[in-house]
């Protein structure tokens, strides 16, 4: 009985090299798709599942286009913030081009320094204020019982 063909990955690995984008077929399986994702196949699994990666049903088979790939890692890719914010254009500054200021730490920094110091100024007064008070003793009113 003639061996069974093996399938791109199959033909991958044992060349010893990892199965790329383009060595897929039309349709990949879920274990091809997780090795050039660098997932588990579980991973693929839960991500079809949940709607998040595009699939076909071949009978009750679920298998990935190739396209859906390159498509799912665009639309789910987070872009870096940048520590620069654009400030505004100045209505006193000469040739109207925004420049770009220290982003908002300066401001935070200010704004947290601040709210140390009220908070300090608040804490000392409680302070200054419980400790001139008479200390008042609290009424126990006894309970009946019955």
């Amino acid at each position: 009985m003639p061996s069974p063909m093996p399938d791109q990955a199959g033909i991958a690995q044992s060349v010893g090299r990892r199965l790329e984008l383009d060595d897929l077929p039309e349709l990949a399986t879920l274990a091809q798709t997780a090795e050039v994702m660098g997932l588990s196949v579980s991973q693929v699994r839960r991500l079809i599942q949940s709607r998040r990666l595009e699939h076909v049903l071949v009978g009750l088979r679920p298998f990935v286009p190739k396209s859906a790939i390159p498509r799912f890692i665009a639309e789910n890719t987070v872009q870096p913030c940048r520590d620069e914010t654009p400030a505004p254009a100045s209505a006193f500054s000469k040739n109207g081009v925004a420049s770009t200021s220290a982003g908002p730490k300066a401001a935070a920094a200010g704004s947290a320094a601040r709210a140390r110091h009220i908070a300090n100024k608040l804490k000392s007064s409680l302070q200054s204020s419980c400790a001139s008070a008479p200390a008042q003793v609290a009424r126990v009113i006894p309970l009946k019982s019955s």
